[in-house]
């Protein structure tokens, strides 16, 4: 378990290689023709940041930038980033996914993980940027399926409980 920060993608994750987590559903999912989501990981923050340091980028000098860059750095390594699964979940979304045109109806298989140390990360990222990000929706991604060569790989984004809600979440007992 790894926490990764990519610089040129603001992108922040907890990198779980190896993870068997829900290995548990695996014949079940295997079963209705999902596929396994071998690069697990949970996002902590990669979207939103990207609009905010656009404009902290367009106002101000890049020794400025890389200043900032070098504190969010340093506040990601102050947390231990433990996470504990909590229940799993199938949701499905139709759209067009990664820049695609051609519409798409997803299905996966997630676990709902809780971070004791998320909301702290969220307050003291915000202070730093002078922003107001909401805190990411913490999850794993386990078991995929899709309608499109190869993209049955890809999960469906979800970074809100706005957006789960939205995703007709069915809970897996």
């Amino acid at each position: 378990m790894e926490i990764e920060f990519y610089e040129n993608s603001l992108y922040i994750g907890l990198n779980l290689e190896n993870d068997d987590t829900g290995s548990f559903i695996e014949d079940i999912a295997i079963k209705d023709g999902f596929k396994k989501q071998n690069e697990r990981h949970i996002t902590i923050l990669y979207y939103p940041i990207q609009k905010v340091f656009e404009n902290i980028s367009n106002n101000s000098s890049v020794e400025v930038k890389e200043k900032i860059i070098k504190q969010i750095n340093d506040l990601i390594k102050n947390f231990e980033w433990k996470f504990r699964p909590t229940e799993i979940y199938k949701i499905e979304k139709q759209g067009y996914f990664n820049g695609s045109d051609v519409l798409e109806q997803r299905e996966s298989y997630i676990y709902l993980v809780e971070m004791p140390d998320i909301e702290v990360f969220y307050k003291k990222l915000n202070s730093l940027l002078g922003s107001n990000l909401p805190v990411q929706f913490t999850h794993i991604t386990l078991f995929t399926k899709g309608e499109r060569v190869g993209a049955s790989f890809y999960g469906i984004p979800v970074s809100s409980v706005e957006e789960f809600n939205n995703f007709n979440p069915k809970k897996i007992s």
